[in-house]
């Protein structure tokens, strides 16, 4: 059963299935708007935060410290999290959770001493955490498993524009204001997250004991709970974005402290280097949705070359705004990425356990960049953030050229899986038409 979810890597047909309302389609626009002002206000916050560690005279380990604070927590909840987002009413938790996180917000502007920024923000990560899994299995419940591949670039494209400009404005806000502003903003973006899931009408598990009550199904993920390994396809997928953002992280420690320091630039400088990355987010969402004739793995391997060369290129860069092109490439790769990452989830795993899947790779996406801080941070006692950078795009390259073969293998054994399906069924469908002739 699981070969038939889990076959063909090519971008799916969608025309023969039936068009979606625009009541539909508006959902989806506006959950792509919930996470993009989501995002935004995250990383305005999160620059914010580095910027001010970085002129208290705070050391890497602060840094490092900061970024875990944003990681660690929905690895270490994502048990938790994908059953409550299989489980529970989508609605409630994203009102309740997006609440939550703009109180949390408008604390840190109150008490701003390091450790206690630290700690809120791990409290405002593991909010993300419940309301990930949520956002991811949601674009398939609005429009159906045939139209996901459309209504998943929207959401990521979209919600990857509302991040292109944070760092930047952050960088402003930041230089003129302090950090209460950008924290405030961050705040506001979590009330418009609020309303946006009072406004979609879809709702996932509106009936909190549907699933206990619908007999055998309520209790077959407890007995048998889905685990992404189940797939051998994704669990490489999964395996090799681990290792990469594991040595693309890095540089998120390290990056900081090579604008600033390395090359003498300005707050403002620095905002705009990093919005160079999220800028090359957009077009990688959009090219994912106009590749049709690419399988999704080589689109994948594309993606993490291009990451590896965004970092190097950086580490040889001569001039602090030769970054740019080279950040805009790795964004590229970045969104491309993540945007094929989600449609094959709503594509792949059944519904009842989608919310389960969402949050492993949630896991799986912090867990390598939690690594990579902890590796960037020592990395900083030991050379200069430029040969940091280096080191780390080699250690890319050789991730890729160690598990892009397992992806390749797992896609081209679940055709041939299909293949052998497809012609089993074929087969079967033909004695049953010889009997059914044989006896009139």
């Amino acid at each position: 059963m699981s070969h038939e979810m889990a076959i063909d890597t090519r971008t799916p047909a969608t025309t023969e299935a039936p068009p979606p309302s625009r009541r539909a389609w508006r959902e989806v626009y506006v959950l792509a708007g919930m996470r993009g002002l989501s995002f935004a206000g995250d990383i305005a916050a999160e620059t914010a935060i580095a910027l001010q560690l970085q002129a208290q005279g705070a050391g890497s380990y602060a840094v490092m410290a900061l970024l875990l604070s944003a990681t660690v927590p929905p690895v270490l909840l994502s048990p938790l999290t994908g059953r409550f987002a299989d489980r529970f009413d989508s609605r409630n938790l994203i009102v309740a959770v997006g609440a939550l996180q703009a109180l949390i917000c408008v604390a840190m502007t109150i008490w701003t001493s390091p450790v206690v920024l630290i700690g809120l923000s791990a409290l405002l990560s593991s909010g993300l955490a419940f309301t990930h899994p949520v956002f991811g299995a949601l674009p398939s419940a609005i429009v159906g498993k045939e139209n996901v591949p459309r209504a998943s670039s929207i959401s990521q494209t979209t919600a990857m524009a509302g991040m292109v400009a944070a760092p930047g404005i952050a960088g402003i806000l930041i230089g003129r204001f302090g950090i209460s502003v950008p924290l405030l903003i961050d705040a506001l973006s979590f009330a418009a997250v609020v309303a946006g899931g009072l406004f979609i009408k879809t709702r996932l598990h509106k009936d909190r004991g549907s699933a206990k009550a619908a007999g055998g199904e309520g209790d077959e993920p407890a007995k048998a709970p889905y685990k992404v390994t189940s797939d051998r396809f994704l669990t490489a997928v999964l395996i090799l974005s681990g290792a990469v953002m594991a040595a693309a992280s890095i540089i998120n420690v390290l990056i900081v402290f090579y604008v600033r320091e390395g090359f003498g630039a300005s707050e403002e400088t620095f905002g705009l280097i990093m919005s160079a990355w999220m800028l090359g987010l957009i077009p990688g969402g959009m090219l994912v949705r106009r590749a049709k004739n690419l399988r999704y793995e080589t689109i994948l391997i594309g993606t993490f070359l291009c990451i590896a060369v965004a970092i190097l290129g950086t580490g040889l860069a001569p001039g602090v705004w030769w970054i740019v092109p080279f950040y805009v490439l790795g964004g590229i790769g970045n969104g491309a990425q993540a945007t094929v990452t989600h449609i094959l989830l709503n594509v792949r795993v059944p519904d009842t356990h989608r919310g389960r899947a969402f949050a492993a790779l949630g896991a799986v996406s912090n867990t390598g960049p939690a690594i990579g801080y902890v590796v960037g941070g020592a990395a900083m006692s030991l050379m200069a953030p430029r040969y940091g950078f280096l080191a780390a795009g080699v250690f890319c390259l050789l991730a890729l050229a160690a598990f892009s073969g397992r992806v390749l293998k797992s896609a081209d054994a679940d055709r041939a899986d299909a293949d052998r399906a497809d012609a089993d069924r074929a087969d079967a469908d033909r004695a049953d038409a010889d009997s059914k002739a044989e006896a009139l």
